[in-house]
């Protein structure tokens, strides 16, 4: 019996100059089996590829944050992943780390390994991270559209560990991203302002992009006038506001045991 070859482990080397050093990290990643593709710190290039990497480095020479224009595109790059719930790897010098990340704070989430690179260490920081992208590539993906920010993040703590949150504050910021991303289940608030959930769950279901994602109200009343209201409008469920976690994790549990199964 043949066995199929494991498909090696892509890894996008992010680099400000082309040096000996560059190249020896290079070198070091491929003799550990790994694909290495090589990346300047330019947004649009690092977008073209990053939904076929699974992990990145980024390599930081000394000379790096005085340039301001790098500085900028690095918080572009930051954000990015920050979307894209990516963690990169850095290597840097280990008496620049403090200053890198007082300049830009969103380093400080990530590991740092420092010059000279011990490849064994970059090694088990890249499958680490690979490893962590296809767990959470697994896990359904949901929205939350409320205009409580304090209810919505803390429904999100609640879940983050189950499931992959996303919040938005409105329902037009709601259709906005989901124009560009894909999510497994929308949490919808019934009472907002300016548009409210009925008027956003109608305009959800007549785009062709929109119409078939699942939508669970959110609603702070419980009388059976208002639930005979809300579940009038054919969404897949609703939920108080004033659940537990308990209760929202086992309702949210059961409605996708539930799709599975249709």
């Amino acid at each position: 019996m043949i066995r199929e070859q494991a498909k090696s482990k892509r890894v996008g080397l992010i680099t400000y100059q082309f040096s000996v050093v560059v190249k020896s990290i290079e070198k070091g990643l491929k003799d550990q089996k790994f694909e290495v593709t090589m990346l300047e710190d330019k947004i649009e290039e690092i977008n073209s590829v990053i939904d076929g990497i699974d992990a990145f480095v980024i390599y930081f020479p000394d000379s790096v944050f005085d340039d301001m224009d790098r500085v900028k595109r690095l918080f572009l790059i930051c954000d990015t992943f920050k979307d894209k719930r990516r963690i990169p790897i850095l290597i840097g010098a280990e008496t620049n780390r403090d200053a890198y990340v007082k300049t830009v704070p969103a380093l400080k989430d990530y590991p740092w390994i420092n010059r000279p690179v011990d490849m064994y260490k970059l090694a088990y920081e890249v499958n680490k991270e690979e490893k962590r992208l296809v767990a959470l590539q697994s896990q359904k993906r949901i929205l939350i559209i409320d205009d409580d920010p304090f209810y919505a993040q803390m429904v999100c703590e609640w879940l983050k560990s189950d499931y992959q949150m996303e919040m938005v504050a409105d329902g037009m910021q709601g259709i906005t991203f989901l124009t560009n991303n894909q999510v497994d289940l929308i949490l919808l608030d019934y009472e907002m302002p300016v548009v409210d959930g009925p008027k956003i769950l109608e305009m959800l279901r007549m785009h062709p992009n929109t119409s078939s994602i699942p939508v669970i109200f959110l609603t702070g009343i419980g009388t059976k006038e208002s639930i005979a209201r809300v579940m009038g409008l054919k969404p897949q469920g609703y939920i108080l506001k004033s659940t537990t976690r308990e209760d929202l994790l086992k309702n949210l549990n059961a409605f996708f045991e539930k799709q599975f199964y249709k």
